[in-house]
This record gives C-alpha cells, sequence and structure tokens, in this order.
C-alpha cells in the first residue's frame, strides 16, 4: 500500500510542476523577442571614384563617388586647387592638389594640399586640408603621387624638391619630410599597409630609395632600369613591381632581402641586369602596372605599341634548386596602345584603356597631354582572357579612355573617357566622361558626366552647365 501510495504522490506531483511550468511560460512568453534568420549577405559597400580637375578660375576640383552596387552618383566631394593624384588608405582617400605655388599678381599663390576624408561617406565628408611646405628646407616642389603604409600615415613624391613629405594618418598634418639624393625626382612611391617599407621611384637616378616608415629612415638605394616611372607592390607586401620606361623593363624587388630578384634566366626576356624585358618592339614604354592577387599576376601597359605584357608575380624562392624566379608569361596583342590597365578580382580577365595617347604617356604627364584636343582619341577598352592571355574583345566607350579601374567584387570596370562629348539641347560640348561597363556581358550599361564647374548652376534645357575634367578613377575599397 505505502508503495502504490508513494507513486500515487510522485505522479500527482509531476502533474503539478508540469502545469506550473507552463503556466509560467505562458507568462513570460510576451517578453520573448524572436531573432529573425539570416536573410542572405548584402553587397559590401564599394565606390568608384573619379577625381576631375576644375578649369574654372581658382575653382577646386573634386572627387564624384559612384555606388558600385546601385550604378549610381552617391556624392561630389570639393578637393583643392588642381588635383594631381588619387590614393588610398585602409579607410581613407587622399588627393594630391598642386595649388598655383608660382602665380604672379593678380593671382594668388595657392601651395600644394593634400585632400583627406573617409572614402566610403562622401555625403558627410569631412575633408581635412594638409597644406605641404613650400619655404624652409622642407620646402616642396611638385607633388606627384603617393601611397600609405601599415601605420596608415600617407608618403607623397615630391618630384622638383627631391624629397618625400610624411602625413599622419591619424592627426592629418606633415610630421617629417625625407630628403633624397639630389636630382633623384621621385616619381611613384610602391607601398601598402602590409608593409613597414615603402619604395620610392627616382626617376632621375635610375634607383628605387627604400624606407623604413617605422622611423622613415632610408634604409637603401637600389639601381633599377632607366627612367623608372611607376610602382607596384603585390598585396601582401613581399615584392615591389618597378615599370622602367626609360628602357621598356620591370624590375622586382624582393622586400624582405632587400634585393633586386634576379629574373628567369631561360626565357630571352630576363636581361643581364636582372630586370624583365616587356613588350615585342624595341621602344615599349610602358608607363603603369596593376597587380591582381587572385593569380598573382602583374599587368603592364606599353604605350609605345599595342601590348599589355603579363608578368608572374608570386612563389619565387632563391633558396630552393632550380631556383623559382620572375618572368613573363606573355606580351598579349591588343587592339591599340594602352595607357592604363586593370584585372579582376576573381582573376578571369584583364582590361586596358586604349586612349589612343602618344607613346610616353604617364601620370606625370598626363594633363599636359589631355590639354591638347588632338591627343587622346581612342574610343575602346581591350578586354584579354586571363586564360588563353588573349584580347577576347573590345568595348566601345566614350573617346579618351585614359584611366581604367575594376571593382572589387569584380562586377564592373570604370574608365574614364577624358575628350569625351555631350549633345542636348544647346549643342554638343566637349567634355570628359566616365564609362561604365558590367563584366558578365562586358557592355557599357551606363556613361556618368563629371561633376559641374560651378555647383550652383541651374541646368535646363536651355542652360549648359560647364563641367570639370575628370582623369582618373580608382575603386575603394
Amino acid at each position: 500500500m505505502k508503495s502504490r501510495f508513494r507513486a500515487l504522490w510522485l505522479l500527482f506531483g509531476t502533474a503539478i510542476l508540469v502545469m506550473l511550468v507552463v503556466g509560467c511560460n505562458d507568462q513570460l512568453r510576451q517578453f520573448i523577442v524572436p531573432v529573425p534568420g539570416p536573410t542572405g549577405n548584402p553587397q559590401a559597400l564599394e565606390h568608384a571614384i573619379i577625381v576631375s580637375t576644375n578649369p574654372g578660375a581658382s575653382a577646386s576640383g573634386s572627387n564624384l563617388h559612384i555606388d558600385v552596387s546601385g550604378d549610381s552618383n552617391v556624392g561630389v566631394v570639393p578637393l583643392g586647387l588642381n588635383p594631381v593624384f588619387l590614393g588610398k588608405t585602409t579607410s581613407n582617400v587622399f588627393v594630391i592638389n598642386s595649388g598655383n605655388p608660382n602665380a604672379t599678381p593678380p593671382n594668388p599663390q595657392i601651395p600644394p594640399t593634400v585632400s583627406v576624408y573617409t572614402a566610403l561617406l562622401p555625403q558627410s565628408a569631412i575633408v581635412s586640408t594638409v597644406t605641404l611646405p613650400t619655404t624652409g628646407p622642407d620646402a616642396v616642389q611638385t607633388p606627384v603621387a603617393g601611397a600609405t603604409s601599415s601605420l596608415g600615415n600617407i608618403y607623397i613624391a615630391n618630384r622638383d624638391s627631391d624629397s618625400v613629405s610624411v602625413i599622419s594618418g591619424s592627426i592629418f598634418s606633415v610630421i617629417n619630410t625625407i630628403h633624397l639624393a639630389a636630382g633623384s625626382h621621385p616619381v611613384m612611391i610602391a607601398g601598402n599597409p602590409s608593409n613597414n617599407k615603402i619604395f620610392v621611384v627616382d626617376h632621375g637616378s635610375n634607383d628605387v630609395t627604400e624606407i623604413s616608415t617605422i622611423d622613415n629612415t632610408i634604409i637603401k638605394v637600389i639601381p633599377v632600369g632607366l627612367q623608372p616611372i611607376w610602382g607596384v607592390m603585390s598585396t601582401d607586401g613581399l615584392f615591389a613591381f618597378i615599370v622602367n620606361q626609360g628602357d621598356g623593363t620591370v624590375t622586382v624587388i624582393d622586400a624582405s632581402l632587400d634585393i633586386v630578384l634576379p629574373c628567369d634566366t631561360t626565357t630571352p626576356s630576363c636581361l643581364a641586369n636582372k630586370s624583365i624585358k616587356v613588350g615585342t618592339t624595341a621602344a615599349p614604354s610602358p608607363n603603369f602596372a596593376f597587380y591582381e592577387s587572385k593569380l598573382r599576376r602583374v599587368y603592364v601597359s606599353n604605350t609605345g605599341e599595342n601590348t599589355v605584357s603579363v608578368i608572374k608575380g608570386n612563389g619565387f624562392d632563391l633558396g630552393i634548386v632550380p631556383q623559382v624566379l620572375p618572368f613573363k608569361l606573355a606580351d598579349v596583342p591588343i587592339s591599340g596602345a594602352p595607357t592604363s590597365v586593370t584585372a579582376l578580382s576573381d582573376g578571369t580577365k584583364a582590361y586596358a584603356a586604349l586612349g589612343g595617347c602618344p607613346a610616353g604617356v604617364n601620370h606625370t604627364n598626363l594633363l599636359s597631354i589631355l590639354a591638347t584636343a588632338t591627343n587622346c582619341n581612342g574610343n575602346r577598352i581591350s578586354v584579354i582572357d586571363a586564360v588563353s592571355l588573349q584580347e577576347a574583345k573590345t568595348i566601345p566607350v566614350g573617346i579618351g579612355p585614359v584611366s581604367i579601374d575594376a571593382s572589387g567584387n569584380a562586377l564592373r570596370v570604370y574608365s574614364v573617357n577624358a575628350h569625351d562629348s555631350v549633345t542636348n539641347a544647346t549643342g554638343t560640348h566637349a567634355v570628359g566622361t566616365i564609362s561604365d561597363i558590367n563584366t558578365s556581358t562586358d557592355t557599357e550599361v551606363m556613361r556618368q558626366l563629371p561633376p559641374q564647374q560651378d555647383p550652383t548652376c541651374a541646368v535646363s534645357t536651355t542652360v549648359f552647365c560647364p563641367l570639370q575634367n575628370p582623369f582618373m578613377v580608382r575603386t575603394f575599397p
């Protein structure tokens, strides 16, 4: 009897406990907030940024931002006077403005500046303006290019003062000036956040000045080819690729060993000075290189002929036998002389802007070359298949494609057409445009106008507001 009684009480107690739990849950259920499940991965925010000069009297240039995912204008950021170069750090973009330091009265003298702002916030951008010194021992002459470092500082190559200005990435002011050898004439800096070194391309002395970005001291001066004009660092920061326009070569520098890597002597493009010969003629006049991180290749645009050179850009090892050394994969024939080149992040294709510019064009003389209307009147983009290393097709765009870049998601390519024209109710007006290219179909899906010279101009069917002159595009991040 006791066992049966105990079992009945156990069953009764269990029933009461269940009722209490259910009731408690009914009381608490109104406070439970459901957590929604995953809704898919939204496309990462990405912008194409186009820098333009402003021909208006004492008028500032600008950066136009295009949202990659929406193919829409999302903001215009005013810059300084006469911008010449667009660069980027981890989170910011910076633009070098040459100013007007040699003006004579009544025109005011305006020193060179650097405009810095958060890259993906154009509509609410707070632009920090860094004025470069024009007097004293650290006076700057002709800033032309720049790069960043692992510490987030910005380095500016000052061609005619043989120096590099160091701008703090936190307080946005000049904190140091690194003086190079006389006659160096620096024109480019190869560097990125993956390395604590930068490589300053010295056009005048045919060498590269290697600088520590930890203490801003010169580590070494490394001889390269003739008249080096451009430098790009691999994404991992291990190698720097230097484009030598004077002798049509590319020099590869090991950023860890601080030496020029010898090229593969079994290939005909390997020269005695360890550089790689690009192009197929005696004077290919290369001007630009793009490092593609998926297949780790370097694409080089040769302005003196109708080719893009492709160089193996990874896996170099001097410590094994046989040594793994850099070599040229191909000189790809294309339908015109390229001014600039880019490649998709998935490694499938490269794109070259066939600007129709004269041989020898580069970032230091582009704006003066564009000042002559008969220059840079090409109108096509070459599509290069990265597997066959052949031109797959050409894409018609506006007149004068001189700068090109691909979005990080590989869905779009943007071309700046510096000598395009626009026809409206008031007639035909010469003006640059920006082509938006869909990479899945390799067709132009939209052609955009640059910003107005005067943002207050009220455009209408009878009033044409003069526009600025675009000359360079970079995607961010």
